[in-house]
C-alpha cells in the first residue's frame, strides 16, 4: 500500500468520528431547548435551521463536504410543489434549510422518533403510511393541501426512499397525486450526492455536491404524462451530474 493510502484510511476514520461525536453532541445540547417545542412555531422553526446550519458547517469544516445551488432556487419557495432525486441523507438537510420552511412528505415511523420526531410534528412534516391504503393516502393529501393553502412548498422524494447511484428509476404514484390535488406547479430537483455520500452510508466524504433546480412544470398535464416528465427531467439532469468530477 502506497504510503499516502495508508494515512488516508486513519485520517477518514478521526474525522468521521470527530464529524459524528460533535453531532451527537450538537444534538444533546438543543435537547436542552426540548420546551421550546411549546412555543410559538415560528421559534421553533428558527431552532430547526440553526441546528441545521449547524451540521451543514460541520460536513463542510470537518469532512470537507461542500455543496453549489444550481438554477432558480426562488421558483422552489412558497406554494409550489418540489419533486426531488434521493441518493443520501444531504437531500432532507439541505433541502429543509434552503427551502426555509417547507413541509416535506416522509415516513411515518421518523415522527415516532423522541425528539427528532416531536420536531418534525411541529413543523408541520407529513407522515405517509408505505403501505398505500387509502386512509393514508387520504391523510396525505389533506395534509398537503393545508400547507399548500398555507403558501408553503411542499417536498417530496418521487422514489420514496435513497436510491443507489445508477440504480433503475423508481418514481411511485403519489407525487402525481399530489400534482393533481395541489394544481400547482412542480420543480424537479436533480441531485449527485450519492457520489460522495452513498445512499445507505453514514459515512460522507469529501467532495462536491450539486443540487440542481430545474424549470417548473407547468399546472394541467393528465397524471400519467407528468410522472413521465418529471421522471424524464430529473434522471437526465441526475445523470449530467453524475458525470461530474467531485
Amino acid at each position: 500500500m502506497a504510503p499516502d493510502a495508508a494515512l488516508f484510511l486513519p485520517r477518514r476514520v478521526a474525522q468521521l468520528i470527530v464529524f459524528w461525536t460533535a453531532v451527537a453532541a450538537l444534538t444533546l445540547c438543543y435537547a436542552l431547548l426540548l420546551p421550546i417545542f411549546f412555543a410559538p412555531r415560528s421559534w421553533c422553526l428558527a431552532i430547526v435551521r440553526s441546528f441545521l446550519r449547524s451540521v451543514l458547517w460541520l460536513l463542510r469544516a470537518v469532512l470537507g463536504l461542500r455543496w453549489e445551488i444550481r438554477g432558480s432556487l426562488n421558483a422552489a419557495k412558497g406554494a409550489v410543489l418540489v419533486a426531488a432525486k434521493h441518493q443520501s441523507g444531504f437531500e432532507t438537510l439541505i433541502l429543509q434549510y434552503i427551502l426555509e420552511d417547507p413541509v416535506i412528505i416522509l415516513k411515518r415511523e421518523l415522527l415516532s422518533i423522541p425528539l427528532f420526531g416531536w420536531a418534525l410534528r411541529r413543523l408541520g412534516h407529513i407522515g405517509v403510511d408505505r403501505s398505500g391504503d387509502l386512509e393514508s393516502a387520504r391523510h396525505l393529501l389533506g395534509a398537503a393541501r393545508q400547507a399548500h393553502a398555507q403558501g408553503r412548498p411542499v417536498l417530496i422524494f418521487p422514489e420514496g426512499s435513497r436510491r443507489e447511484v445508477g440504480a433503475p428509476p423508481d418514481y411511485k404514484r403519489g407525487v402525481e397525486l399530489l400534482y393533481a390535488i395541489l394544481k400547482c406547479d412542480c420543480v424537479p430537483v436533480a441531485v449527485n450526492s450519492g457520489r460522495v455520500w452513498p445512499a445507505r452510508s453514514l459515512a460522507p466524504r469529501a467532495g462536491l455536491i450539486v443540487l440542481e433546480f430545474l424549470p417548473p412544470i407547468g399546472t394541467g398535464l393528465p397524471r400519467a404524462a407528468f410522472r413521465q416528465r418529471l421522471q424524464s427531467e430529473i434522471e437526465e439532469a441526475t445523470g449530467k451530474l453524475a458525470e461530474l468530477r467531485v
